[in-house]
This record gives structure tokens, sequence and C-alpha cells, in this order.
């Protein structure tokens, strides 16, 4: 679609057409970056990489640390220099992170401060390399400071080679809620019809505030709404981390029109004193990803009129995948559809295939297959998994939908999720969302455990709400009366909480290894 096209510098464009315009504001500090203040800063760390610590395009610079405007100054400088972006999830384990670093190989690490334990094994590995903290104290073996990288001035006018639309432009990690992080690269070419995608499917322009609920080294905290707002010229608003006060003050205060996040954001939100009293009618919309969000939780927003809705996307294909048309449902059209994903967004060719690989009619359920100018380009060094999820040209998602009639996709689970019970496919979501239906439920969660008789069996794990009280048998009746009988779960364990990632996904490996034995009560057969 690009190829061979050198790619339009973003900062300068948006400087030009909107340089006085507010594109960022910094909650935490009340500090606000014009577009044209962010492509300054962009040149002047652009000029340091290059002439001062001698980076060139395709070298590797990289990120860990809570949100900072930091990283709209690094990939507006890529635009500039060709120099690669990748970001650390702050929380993942010692060997996790020295893996990746490792792999990446960046030259310059930009930090946090309050993470300087974390930056420890990174100085003990034996690789040269520059760190600079972005907030916060600065470890005293660190040469430079931020400030001198976007105030530095070249002596004279630095002349770079212009990046192309396939290059690759950042390294988004995937995969740590089931394995290792996987480093998926994406192109310049990706990454601007991720944007073009938003801004033509669901509307997003210069009129909106994005807020900002996840971290940015997330795929859906940059991708799915920041970028797109970026590039159409409206402003977003950032927290460093998520704190439910803090951002409920932030819609008071900013009237954000739009923002992304996961349940146990949302249900944060709804759970702090102050929500009663917060007007969210300045938005047009919220949208719930990484995982399926409970009838409940949306109804404690559509209670008060605001559009919250269910959306999917996938770092390697996206993640502008699909989405309801919003902006064109009455919410009461939203409530008949809350289980759904919605629709294709603009560029994606998708269809699903049955376990034969034939493509399956409406209703039928079978794997999401995606292909087209959003999809990444690959794992990094790393082609036995990418030829693992890439086959003839289309991206196998690992995810069980089926279409309706009307065109839009539900997710059923994932297919390493699905378990086998009698001969046959059980796939969790539906009996989660049965589950959750109980006014005593806080979260469900299904897994398949062995059975000797049935190959395998449900295994429900309940969150109970504080005070609240349910039986087993009672979970039982009603899933039996919203699904067939053969996925009602055998075993039911009530637990305090079910692990989670630090971006909100269910962590199943760890979901495995403490409940993934035949624990909990069968069933009463009396």
């Amino acid at each position: 679609m690009f190829a061979q096209n050198k790619v339009v510098d973003l900062g300068r464009f948006r400087a030009t057409c909107s340089g006085r315009r507010e594109a960022v504001c910094d909650f935490d500090t009340g500090r606000r970056y014009t577009f044209a203040e962010l492509d300054r800063r962009a040149d002047s760390m652009a000029a340091f990489l290059t002439e001062v610590t001698g980076l060139r395009a395709g070298d590797r610079v990289a990120f860990c640390s809570e949100n900072n405007v930091a990283f709209l100054d690094a990939f507006l400088m890529s635009y500039k220099t060709g120099i690669i972006i990748t970001s650390y999830n702050c929380m993942m384990g010692k060997k996790e992170l020295l893996s990746l670093v490792a792999q990446e190989t960046p030259k310059v690490v930009f930090y946090s401060g309050d993470r300087r334990g974390v930056m420890e094994p990174f100085r003990t590995d034996g690789t040269e390399r520059e760190y600079v903290a972005i907030r916060g104290e600065a470890d005293e073996r660190d040469r430079y400071a931020y400030e001198n990288v976007i105030s530095y001035r070249p002596a004279q006018a630095v002349h770079y080679e212009t990046p192309e639309y396939e290059d690759i432009q950042m390294l988004i990690h995937t995969g740590g809620t089931t394995g290792r992080p996987k480093a998926a690269m994406m192109s310049y070419r990706a990454l601007l019809c991720n944007a073009v995608s938003s801004i033509l499917t669901v509307g997003v322009s210069e009129r909106d505030c994005q807020l900002q609920l996840l971290p940015f080294f997330h795929t859906a905290g940059w991708n799915s709404l920041m970028l797109p707002v970026f590039v159409a010229g409206g402003r977003t608003v950032y927290t460093s981390e998520f704190e439910a006060g803090k951002v409920l003050r932030a819609v008071a205060a900013e009237q954000p029109t739009v923002c992304i996040g996961v349940e146990t954001m949302y249900k944060r939100l709804a759970d702090h004193a102050d929500f009663p009293a917060v007007d969210l009618s300045s938005f047009r919309w919220m949208v719930n990803g990484a995982a399926p969000i409970s009838r409940q939780t949306l109804e404690t927003y559509w209670r008060k009129r605001v559009k919250l809705i269910n959306a999917y996307g996938m770092t390697e294909i996206g993640p502008e995948n699909l989405v309801p048309p919003v902006d064109a449902m009455t919410l009461e059209e939203i409530r008949d559809k809350w289980e759904s994903v919605g629709r294709a967004m603009l560029f994606n060719q998708m269809k699903i295939i049955d376990e034969e690989g034939r493509e399956a009619q409406s209703g039928e359920r079978g794997e999401m297959l995606f292909r087209g100018p959003l999809t990444f380009s690959g794992y990094w060094r790393n082609e036995e998994q990418t030829g693992s999820v890439v086959k003839n040209g289309w991206i196998h998602t690992g995810d069980i939908a089926y279409c309706d009639p009307d065109g839009f996709y539900y997710i059923c689970g994932r297919k390493k999720n699905m378990f086998i019970s009698g001969g046959e496919n059980i796939y969790p979501v539906e009996i989660e969302y049965a589950l959750a239906g109980h006014p005593a439920v806080d979260f469900a969660c299904v897994i398949g455990v062995a059975d000797e008789q049935w190959g395998e069996v449900g295994k429900a794990l309940i969150v109970l709400k504080p005070g609240a009280a349910a039986t087993e048998n009672e979970l039982r009746r009603l899933v039996k009366e919203e699904c067939t009988s053969i996925k009602v779960p055998k075993y039911i364990q009530f637990v305090d909480k079910i692990p989670r990632t630090s971006v909100g996904k269910l962590d199943m490996t760890e979901i495995r290894r403490l409940y993934g034995s035949c624990s909990g009560r069968p069933p009463d057969e009396s």
C-alpha cells in the first residue's frame, strides 16, 4: 500500500496544521503541550540521539516508565530518524525483562526514577548503553538528564534519511498472559492505518479529548485511541498511573469525550465514592477492551446514559479491528447487542474458519483470521513464532467467534482456553456471562479440568461481592437456565480474587497453576 514511499513527518504535519492547539495534558503536573511544542521537542531528541549518542535508523531506544510525555517525544522523533521504539512493562519479572532487552538490544533506555530498582539488572548485563531518567530521581551513574535531550540544539542543521512506510517504527509486546512476551514489529504503515481506521470508522476528530486510562506500553493504550486522536488533531489527558479518584477528577476538569479501558478500571471507577456525583455527559462513548465485560458493569454506566461498549483488537492485527457503530446506535440498540464486539473496522479483511479450514457460515463458530494493512510485520528476530501465526498471508488470532445476520461479531473465547467435554467444544465466555448474571457474583472465570468420564469438565472460579452470598447449586441452576446442561460447571470454587496481568487481562497461566486441579465441590446429585 505504501511500498517505497517515504513517511510523512507526523509531528511536523500536526505542528503546521494546528501548532497552537493543545495536544497533551499531564494531569498530574498540570503541564500542557501544544502540537508545535511536541514537534520542537522531537526535533531536539532526534538531534541528541543521532549526534550525541550516535544512534542511526534501525537502532532501538527503550522505555520503562509510567505514562509520560516522553513517549510522544520519542514517537515523533522516530518519523525524523527511523530509530525504533520499544517499551517494557515495569511489572514484568526480572527474567522476562532481561530476555527482552537481550533480544532487542536498546542503546538508550528512558526510565522512571521511581523504577530505579527495575533498571539494575539492565545496568549489570555487561552491555554499554545510556540511561536517562524522564521523571523522579535520576541515578548518579547517568551521563545525561532528560532536559539535556529535549533542549538540545545542534550547531548546524541535521539531515536524516527519511524512513519508509514498511520500516519498523515500534516493537509492542504481546502474549504475556499465556507465555513469554513477544515483540510484534509494527511498521509506520500499520500504525498510520490503525489511526486512520479509527478516525474514519468511529469518527475520531480534532474535537475529541481522549482520557488515557491504559499504559502507553500496551497496544490498546497507544494505538486504540491516543494515536488516532493525535493524528486527527484532538487532545489527550493522561495520568502517570491509573488511580480512580484522580481519574474522576480529570473527568470533571477536562471533560473528555472518548476513552478505552478494561473492566477492572471501570469497576474501580464505579466503586469510588465520588462516582455518583461525577458528570459523564461529556463522553460520546467509552470502550472496553482486552477481555469481555460483564452486563452488570455495563449497566452501571448505561444508567448514566453513557455508551459503554465492547470492542475487539489484537496487537498483531491492529488493534483497530472490531467495534460497534457506536455513534449510529442508540443506547437501547447497544443494550440489545451488548455481548457483541461490533463490526469490522476500515482496512480489515477477515474470515472465520472451522476446524477443517472451511469458511464458516453466519452463526457458525470458528477461528478468526485477519489480513490487511493494519497488521504487524512479524515477531522481532523470531521467524518460527511468526510462521506459527501467519499462514498463507492470514494471521490466525486463536480467538473463536461467530457473526450474526446483522454483521455483528461475538467472541466465544480463546482456542487454547476451549475445553472438550464429552466430544463437544465448550467455550467459557458463554458460561461466565451466565454466572455473572447472579446478583451476588462480582466476577466469574471458567476453565476446563481433567475428568475420567467426560475428558474435561468445567470449573468455575467465583469472586463474590463484599458481604454477598451464593450457593453452588444456585449458580449451576442459573447456568442450566441459559446454556445446555453439558456446560454446567461440575466444580465451583469461591476465591478472593482471580489473577490478572498489569493491563487487566486474565493471567491464564497463573489461573491454571493455582486452580487447574479437580478441587471444589461437584454438584449435589440428589
